[in-house]
């Protein structure tokens, strides 16, 4: 016998045969346990769990006695005997002073209140207004040559339209497109093609396709280019304003205090055959 005599208590050996062996493993098929009944086996241990949840578990000399007691988690611990603490006190232990100030998040000043709501809009991709902004802070000029001088509020910048004044936060939206926002913001489609069609001519330079303001952020329809064309047309204010049609007949705009029409209208041609050459 490889581990010497079997000790009282161990179960018998048995032999198994080849063809006695089954394809599943467990104590249902162990031949040791053969003699074990599982539906008692399960009924005894429901049993006890059950008695430890109700505190009615007793030892095993309790039980051989048929006597029964509830369990009292206090007595219990009262009963355990004093043992002494294996770990040393702390060298440095950490007292707290009573009379020493507990540290508290500052709150946020007035000014950064407000542009902290300047970079919520933006995040939303929304220009926030002035004049919505006076009507609920009277002294609201004041508020913002604060908020102007704060370190923590040195990404909020406005830009300027015709009708009003909007913030927004640079570390989030572009300012050439917060220009745009803002003429947009303003519905006004003669003055936003006017001012579109300046800003490529000087920035890029390239003269504007007529339906690049059918896209986003503009949303015009065709109807309304064209009523706000002529209107550009009968306005003084816009008379460098002008367009033309390329090769494949699509209209564009430039202004000729910034460029020349033979040079508008040789990127126009070139745009439309590389537009061509990708379909």
């Amino acid at each position: 016998m490889l581990f010497g005599r079997r000790k009282p208590g161990f179960a018998k050996e048995v032999e198994l045969k080849p063809e006695e062996i089954t394809d599943e493993f467990s104590d249902r098929n162990d031949p040791a346990r053969q003699d074990a009944n599982p539906k008692i086996e399960k009924k005894e241990m429901g049993d006890r769990a059950q008695a430890v949840i109700d505190g009615t578990a007793v030892s095993m000399a309790a039980r051989s006695d048929e006597s029964t007691h509830k369990v009292d988690i206090f007595d219990y611990m009262d009963s355990l005997p004093e043992v002494e603490d294996p770990f040393e006190p702390s060298e440095n232990p950490i007292i707290e002073d009573p009379n020493e100030e507990k540290e508290t998040d500052a709150q946020l000043s007035q000014e950064e209140m407000l542009a902290e709501y300047i970079r919520e809009r933006t995040r939303a991709v929304q220009l926030t207004p002035k004049k919505p902004l006076a009507e609920e802070e009277p002294n609201l000029d004041v508020m913002l040559e604060n908020m102007r001088s704060l370190e923590s509020c040195k990404d909020i910048r406005s830009v300027k339209g015709q009708k009003d004044e909007c913030f927004y936060s640079d570390e989030i939206m572009a300012n050439n497109y917060a220009m745009i926002a803002m003429l947009v913001y303003e519905k006004d489609i003669p003055h936003t093609i006017a001012q579109i069609v300046r800003h490529n001519c000087k920035i890029y330079p390239a003269p504007t396709p007529k339906q690049y303001f059918t896209r986003h952020p503009f949303y015009y329809t065709n109807p309304q280019i064209d009523h706000a064309l002529h209107m550009i047309e009968q306005n003084e204010a816009y008379k460098d304003i002008k367009r033309f049609e390329t090769w494949n007949k699509q209209t564009y705009l430039y202004s000729e205090d910034i460029m020349t029409y033979k040079y508008a209208h040789a990127l126009a041609d070139d745009a439309e055959t590389d537009e061509g050459d990708r379909r």
